[in-house]
């Protein structure tokens, strides 16, 4: 496999340009007062037969209807355009791929609820989605050999996205209605099938990565991300072990420092996994401004400011 770079798993995850881009179109507000996405020209077309969306080429705009007061007529209509959209030859496969009746929550202002989304859909409007990331973790002084160990899952081979890569412990996104800690509960005991007691005395909030990613490459798609980070520490290496629970992941592995250092920069991991497990290396001091002359950048790159409205 070929050797990569630290920096170069953060460029490659967070890898929107800085500067204002004028390739994009905006998805604006009923009442025109904030940017909710970017969406790329060849799908702006889409909706140009949609009355309720009001699409200026001139300006590189789609701009809800000021009739669109409500969340409930917002949610009805997006939810009828996905469905309408799964029937279109070149979105029905992304689509139906990553269908998963499960609704994400678009903000505006920031804090208030504006409009729930299909999750297959999102990335195709550019908005941002929400998610939590939980690395397992033996300490240092708590492992076997005297290193620091992280459990480290395999993604199914069936999964419908980077099957077969390597993930962090838990993650899964912030669906509508669930909360954050709540969803934290939930994929802990879906994905790894760890109790509600156990999380409740190991887990601790460990901050937030953002980022804004290109999927399949530049001028393709926009997918903003905002992921809670939490640090769940084990107590050794043989109570309470991760499991494959529904799925998800093939099975977990327990891996010290050094080869998860050694699959990071592999690029074995699902791109903002490996996000993830970099900005989890540097809390805990394994990259360092000393071994690494781009930490400056690797930092501030994993806490991006959004340009969009937020939780």
């Amino acid at each position: 496999m070929t050797q990569t770079s630290y920096i170069d798993i953060i460029r490659k995850i967070d890898s929107f340009p800085y500067e204002e881009d004028a390739f994009y179109y905006k998805l604006r507000t009923h009442d025109n007062s904030a940017t909710l996405g970017y969406i790329t020209p060849t799908i702006s077309q889409y909706f140009q037969d949609e009355q309720d969306i009001l699409l200026n080429t001139e300006k590189k705009t789609l701009t809800l209807s000021p009739n669109l007061d409500t969340i409930e007529k917002r949610n009805a209509l997006f939810s009828l355009i996905a469905t309408k959209w799964r029937k279109i030859p070149c979105f029905s496969e992304s689509l139906d791929k990553g269908w998963r009746d499960e609704l994400y929550t678009v903000y505006n202002p920031t804090h208030t609820p504006y409009v729930q989304i299909e999750r297959a859909f999102s990335v195709l409007i550019g908005v941002i989605t929400y998610g939590v990331h939980i690395n397992g973790y033996i300490p240092a002084h708590k492992s076997s050999n005297g290193k620091l160990k992280m459990w480290v899952p395999r993604r199914s081979a069936t999964k419908p996205t980077y099957p077969g890569m390597l993930d962090n412990t838990v993650a899964g996104g912030l669906g509508y209605p669930y909360g954050i800690w709540e969803t934290v509960i939930k994929e802990c005991h879906e994905e790894a099938g760890l109790g509600e007691e156990f999380v409740n005395t190991h887990i601790r909030s460990a901050g937030v990565v953002l980022y804004i990613y290109e999927p399949n490459g530049r001028k393709d798609t926009v997918q903003p991300e905002v992921e809670y980070i939490y640090d769940l520490e084990f107590d050794n290496e043989t109570d309470v072990l991760p499991y494959p629970e529904d799925g998800e992941a093939e099975d977990f592995t327990l891996m010290d420092v050094n080869e998860v250092l050694e699959r990071l920069l592999n690029n074995e991991f699902k791109p903002n996994c490996g996000l993830v497990v970099t900005d989890f290396l540097i809390r805990h001091g394994y990259i360092t401004p000393e071994s690494d002359k781009n930490y400056l950048e690797i930092v501030s790159r994993c806490h991006r400011i959004m340009p969009f409205p937020t939780i």
